[in-house]
């Protein structure tokens, strides 16, 4: 080989060098990007809302501070428009093109279980703020890269259950939503009634869409329920359906789930509203345990409910993660199961392990009721 090709075959191997130097520089010190899927649109907007911005206070709040390692938090938010084919495209969309290592949501369960299979063959671990209770099904190969960053139904179903016999109550309807969460926490309530010897004297749901619940409120009250079991995490129709139910001249206490603790809940179903006691991981309108939440919140919009509580822990999981020195989504799922207990903004605390991915138990609980407006502690 001669001197000139020598010496050109050695420029060019500089130039990779150089270049592949270049890269790892870029990636070692750029933005670390987390993909949020939130619903900002659709029946589930008024929880994606304040879930975007209790994330981006935390990762503000981080960057601020000086960031991971000097490296700044780049949060990619994308509207799911609560929409699982939607959320199916984005995620595809902010793994390939974004480059994410991690993606905090979705806000409800069908559209996480839209997009888990692909976030697990890229290895990209989820922080979904939702209670459905697939979404961490052992036996399903996806759930080992799933963190759910909410109560599931499995804790706050039972709670609500539990607090409408110590009421004394023996004959329940339940109305539940036709997607994931509501329809598998209608199959979880049936059974769990025979157990607990209430008689479920009927059992209906309606499409996440519906606008008319007049059907569906009607043949409650013609149940005569002593109790009505609402098994949903949508303010818009939970609260419809309180209202519907005013309308038709049911009056018997309504025991929700922890995600309908939204003031959003209080303006759509009005002095309706009265008539609902629930599970809540906050109240709104009473600090409380959370003061932490609520004063990083003070300045982003206040707290309005569920929302904040689950966009803040989702972003202060992926924190603990990366300050713990994971810079892929591989390191960041390991991570989750090794580091204990996470300081968050929950009431109870948050650890996850290789055989629990759920985290959140009845001792982040605590029972609300509606009085003039505004939630109060029971």
């Amino acid at each position: 080989m001669n001197i000139k090709r020598r010496t050109a075959l050695a420029s060019v191997a500089g130039l990779y060098a150089l270049s592949a130097f270049t890269l790892a520089s870029a990636q070692s010190s750029g933005p670390i990007k987390v993909g949020a899927l939130i619903a900002l649109s659709g029946p589930a907007a008024a929880y994606g809302a304040e879930e975007r911005r209790a994330i981006e206070a935390v990762f503000n709040q981080v960057n601020a501070q000086g960031g991971i390692g000097g490296r700044k938090i780049e949060v990619v938010v994308r509207d799911t428009k609560t929409n699982p084919t939607e959320a199916a495209r984005l995620a595809n969309q902010v793994i390939a093109d974004d480059k994410v290592i991690a993606i905090i949501g979705a806000t409800t369960g069908s559209e996480t279980l839209a997009f888990a299979d692909v976030a697990m063959r890229a290895q990209v671990p989820l922080f979904p703020m939702v209670g459905t209770p697939s979404v961490t099904d052992p036996e399903k190969p996806y759930s080992k890269w799933v963190f759910r960053m909410s109560v599931p139904l499995s804790t706050d179903l039972p709670a609500s259950m539990h607090r409408m016999v110590k009421d004394g109550k023996k004959r329940m309807a339940i109305f539940s939503e036709e997607d994931a969460y509501g329809q598998q926490g209608a199959a979880m309530a049936v059974e769990l009634a025979k157990k607990l010897g209430v008689e479920v004297v009927e059992n209906i749901s309606a499409p996440k869409t519906a606008t008319d619940l007049t059907t569906q409120a009607t043949k409650i009250r013609n149940a005569n329920p002593d109790a009505v079991l609402l098994v949903t995490a949508s303010t818009g129709s939970g609260g419809a359906f309180l209202r519907k139910l005013q309308q038709v001249g049911l009056n018997v206490p309504v025991y929700g789930m922890a995600g309908i603790v939204q003031k959003q809940i209080i303006t759509s179903g009005g002095t309706a509203a009265e008539m609902l006691i629930a599970p809540a991981l906050v109240n709104p309108d009473e600090a409380g345990p959370l003061k932490e939440l609520f004063a990083l919140m003070k300045d982003n919009g206040g707290v309005d409910g569920f929302g904040a509580v689950l966009g803040a822990n989702a972003a202060a999981g992926v924190v603990a993660a990366l300050k713990s020195g994971a810079t892929t989504g591989a390191q960041v799922r390991d991570a989750m199961e090794k580091i204990g207990s996470i300081k968050g903004y929950a009431a109870g605390p948050i650890k996850y392990s290789p055989t629990d991915h759920d985290s959140w138990g009845p001792e982040t609980l605590i029972f609300v009721t509606v009085r003039d407006g505004k939630f109060k502690n029971l």
